[in-house]
C-alpha cells in the first residue's frame, strides 16, 4: 500500500538522524529537490519536539506555488517526517499544521470527561474508545479495541449508522437502569466510501438534561403566552375604534381625530375607570406614527421611591440593587412615540420639578450620570383628581399643569352614556367568551334596562366586571337579570323626589319607553337605526328618549 501511494506521488517521506542538518533517505514525492530542501530549512526553523506539523511552500512553474503538509516524528535517534500536498482533502492537517497547541486541542477532545469520543470501522468493530468511557464501562485501557460496538456498550448504535450512513443527532442512550445519556451518531467517509461511525457521548447526566428540558418548556410556555396574546389582540379592536355612538362619545371621538395628529400635550380627565387609557391608545393610533412606541406609566402603582428611577432611568450602580448595565427611563423608552403618564395627579413634588424641566428642555439626565441626553417624545397625561384643587392647595405645580394641558379631554362618564351599554355589554361579552372558548349566550329582556338603572361608581371598569361575573354563574345559554343580581350590592339610581302632582302615568311611560328602547338596542347589537324600526319611532325621537328629554 505505501508503495502505491509513493509511486501515485501522493506522499513523501524524510528520513534524518538526530544532530544531521541532511536526510539519509529521500522517498516519494520527497525526492524532488526543491520540496525536500523547503522541508529541511522548515524542520531547521521549528521548535524541537517529538511531534510537529508545519506546511510548506515550493515554488512552481509561471509564479505558482504547491503547498504541502509535513508531519514529523521522530525519537532520540531518528526522525521522519511525512509529507503530502494540503489541498481539500487535508483539513485536519491544514488546522494542526496552522494552530501551533493543536495536539493539545485534540488531545483535550479525546479525553474530555463531559464528552466520549467512540470510533468503529464499517464492520461495526471498535477502533477507539474515551478514557472516561472506558472508566465508566469498567474496561481496561484497550480492552474494547477489535470488539463489535454491541458487546462493549450497550445498546450502541454505531454499527448501524457505519452501515447506512445517516447520522442521528440527539438521541436518548440507555447505559443502565437510571442512567441514561445524550448521544450523536456520524458515519465517516474516506474518499467518498463509508469507513466507519463515531460516536459523542454527553456525560454531564441527566441534571444538565433537565435542565434544558426545564428551558425549553419555559421557552415553550412563553411562545403559547404570546401566541394567546397576539390572537387575543387580533380579536380586539384596534384603539382607535371605541366603544359606543352616544352623543358625549361621538363628541370626544371627533376631539381625538382632531388632536391626535398635531404635536400638543394632552390632558385626560375623567373618573375613575371610565376609559382614560383607552383615550390614550386612540391618540396614539390615530396619530402620525402608530408604529412609534406607546409607553405607559401608571404613577399610582408605585412607590414615590421608585416613581424617578421609572422615570428618568439610572446609570449602572447609581444606587443598590441598580441593574449593573443601568435602565433607561420611560422617557426614553418613548423616543419618537407617546408617553402616556396615568394619575398624574400622584406624582410628588420634588419630582414634578425634574418633569417640567424635561418637559421645558427635552433633556433627561438618568439617575447618577453627569450628562443628559436628547430627547423626542408627545406626552399625554390622565387623571381622575381635581388638579385645581390640588393646585390650589399647592400638591400640584402649575406650570406643570399648563405643560402637560395643552389641550383638555373630559371622558364622560357611565352613567352620562346609558345608551353605550348595550354596545359595551356585547363587547365584553365577546370577549370574556373567546378568551374563554365559551359559547356566547343570549342576553335575556330586562337585562339592559337594569343595568341602565345602576348608579356604576366604578364606571366602565365595574361594568365589565359585572358582566364576566355574570357570564360565570349563567347558564350558557341565557344571561339573565338573575346573573346581575346575585349579590345586590349595585346601588340603584337615587330615587327622584315626588312631583307634585305628576301627570298620571307620566313617569311610569317614559321610563317604559326608556327600558324599551334600551333592549331594542341590546338586541339589534347597539344598532339604534334597526331599533328604532323595530319600535316603530324615528330615531331623531330614540335619541330624545334616550337623553332625557
Amino acid at each position: 500500500m505505501q508503495t502505491v501511494f509513493l509511486s501515485e506521488q501522493r506522499l513523501g517521506v524524510l528520513v534524518w538522524q538526530r544532530g544531521e542538518p541532511a536526510p539519509v533517505a529521500r522517498l516519494g514525492l520527497a525526492r524532488d529537490p526543491l520540496l525536500c530542501a523547503a522541508v529541511t530549512e522548515k524542520r531547521a526553523a521549528r521548535e524541537p519536539g517529538p511531534g510537529t506539523l508545519f506546511h510548506v511552500d515550493v515554488p512552481g512553474g509561471r509564479g505558482a506555488s504547491a503547498r504541502y503538509a509535513v508531519v514529523a516524528l521522530g525519537d532520540e535517534a531518528v526522525e521522519v517526517a511525512l509529507v503530502r500536498p494540503a489541498d481539500a482533502s487535508a483539513a485536519l492537517l491544514d488546522f494542526v499544521a496552522s494552530v501551533p497547541f493543536a495536539f493539545a486541542i485534540l488531545n483535550m477532545f479525546l479525553t474530555n470527561p463531559y464528552q466520549a469520543i467512540t470510533v468503529a470501522d464499517h464492520e461495526g468493530l471498535m477502533r477507539y474508545i474515551s478514557p472516561v468511557h472506558e472508566k465508566f464501562l469498567g474496561l481496561a485501557p484497550g480492552a474494547a479495541m477489535g470488539r463489535r460496538a454491541e458487546e462493549v456498550i450497550p445498546n450502541s448504535r454505531l454499527p448501524q449508522v457505519a452501515r447506512s450512513g445517516k447520522a442521528e443527532i440527539g438521541e436518548m442512550l440507555q447505559l443502565g437502569p437510571g442512567v441514561t445519556r445524550i448521544v450523536n451518531r456520524m458515519p465517516v467517509f474516506e474518499g467518498g466510501a463509508l469507513v466507519g461511525a463515531v460516536g459523542q457521548v454527553s456525560f454531564s447526566g441527566m441534571p444538565a438534561l433537565n435542565r434544558m428540558q426545564q428551558r425549553l418548556n419555559q421557552l415553550h410556555d412563553e411562545v403559547q403566552h404570546y401566541k394567546r396574546e397576539l390572537h387575543q389582540l387580533k380579536r380586539t379592536p384596534s384603539p382607535g375604534a371605541m366603544v359606543g355612538s352616544s352623543a358625549p362619545m361621538q363628541r370626544l371621538a371627533r376631539e381625538i381625530d382632531a388632536v391626535a395628529p398635531l404635536d400638543v400635550p394632552v390632558l385626560i380627565l375623567g373618573e375613575s375607570g371610565s376609559g382614560k387609557e383607552l383615550v390614550a391608545q386612540a391618540l396614539h393610533a390615530r396619530g402620525r406614527d402608530a408604529q412609534a412606541p406607546l409607553v405607559s406609566l401608571n404613577l399610582a402603582a408605585l412607590p414615590a421611591t421608585l416613581i424617578e428611577a421609572e422615570l428618568f432611568g439610572y446609570e449602572a450602580g447609581a444606587f443598590t440593587g441598580a441593574k449593573r448595565q443601568g435602565q433607561p427611563g420611560k422617557l426614553e423608552q418613548a423616543e419618537g412615540g407617546t408617553l402616556f403618564l396615568d394619575e398624574v395627579a400622584d406624582i410628588p413634588m420634588e419630582i414634578q420639578v425634574k418633569l417640567l424641566r424635561v418637559l421645558e428642555d427635552r433633556q433627561v439626565q438618568r439617575l447618577g450620570a453627569s450628562e443628559g441626553r436628547r430627547v423626542n417624545f408627545r406626552i399625554v397625561a390622565a387623571t381622575h383628581r381635581d388638579l385645581r384643587a390640588l393646585i390650589d392647595s399647592g400638591r400640584f405645580r402649575l406650570d406643570l399643569y399648563y405643560r402637560l394641558s395643552g389641550v383638555v379631554l373630559q371622558v364622560p362618564a357611565l352613567r352620562q352614556r346609558v345608551e353605550d351599554i348595550p354596545a359595551l355589554v356585547q363587547r365584553f361579552a365577546e370577549s370574556f367568551c373567546e378568551r374563554n372558548g365559551l359559547a356566547l349566550p343570549r342576553i335575556a329582556p330586562g337585562v339592559i334596562s337594569y343595568l341602565a338603572q345602576q348608579s356604576w361608581p366604578g364606571n366602565v371598569r365595574q361594568l365589565r366586571q359585572r358582566v364576566e361575573e355574570a357570564l360565570v354563574f349563567c347558564d350558557g345559554q341565557l344571561l339573565s337579570v338573575e346573573n346581575f343580581a346575585r349579590h345586590q350590592d349595585l346601588p340603584a339610581r337615587p330615587a327622584q323626589p315626588p312631583m307634585a302632582p305628576p301627570a298620571p302615568a307620566a313617569m311610569p311611560l317614559r321610563s317604559l319607553e326608556h327600558a324599551a328602547i334600551l333592549d331594542a338596542i341590546a338586541r339589534h347589537g347597539g344598532n339604534k337605526k334597526r331599533a328604532a324600526q323595530e319600535l316603530g319611532i324615528s330615531r331623531s325621537y330614540l335619541y330624545k328618549v334616550l337623553a332625557g328629554g
